[in-house]
């Protein structure tokens, strides 16, 4: 087995570093744009900035979720915020759109990338075409049981990252359309109204 890094979310500065001292190697945080989390504290360009100044003095790591599916419409945008990203260089983008994936390695070669759990890496096979595409890290699917994680891992070449807290997408992460159709608010665009929990 290779190294195991321990890693948590953090929705501010401080939450970030109190992640350091708790013991995590890394955060995972999102921008004020382009995260699945958009109703979240989210961080600017200047925070991250700054925190990754502090966490590489503390040997520590900092990705950056672009986990959201883009628009034809968001694609200026989408450039812009990167072109901003390649200029601070995170440790690693979590990205589910793949045109995004595209614009990284067309563009900003700095940008190592992640594959978010929202691109539903469920098999080997799904997994060994991230790493053709230019993935360094899968996300693997929220959904697998152990049995399955250790099955894909014990036969890839790829690093990997499994969720072991946080919320489960009830229905396949990146691929349910309930809260989109119930609430005009799309779980791939970072605005799920979890629809699947209500009584």
């Amino acid at each position: 087995m290779g190294q195991t890094e321990l890693l948590s979310p953090a929705g501010d500065f401080e939450t970030a570093l109190a992640a350091f001292d708790a013991g995590a190697d890394a955060v995972y945080l999102g921008l004020t744009d382009f995260s699945a989390r958009a109703f979240a504290k989210n961080f600017t360009i200047e925070d991250l900035d700054r925190l990754m100044r502090v966490a590489h003095a503390r040997g520590k790591k900092v990705y950056v979720t672009f986990n959201t599916l883009i628009d034809e419409s968001d694609i200026d945008e989408a450039v812009r915020r990167l072109a901003a990203l390649d200029a601070v260089r995170p440790d690693a983008l979590i990205v589910q759109d793949l045109g995004v994936a595209r614009l990284c390695r067309t563009y900003f070669h700095g940008l190592a990338l992640h594959a978010s759990t929202q691109l539903v890496a469920h098999n080997l096979e799904g997994v060994l075409a991230l790493k053709e595409l230019g993935f360094v890290r899968v996300v693997l699917a929220r959904e697998l049981s152990l049995a399955e994680v250790q099955s894909i891992a014990t036969r890839c070449v790829v690093e990997l990252e499994v969720f072991i807290h946080g919320a489960l997408c009830y229905s396949l992460s990146g691929l349910c359309l309930f809260s989109a159709m119930e609430k005009s608010r799309s779980g791939n665009r970072g605005t799920c109204a979890y629809c699947c929990r209500g009584a």
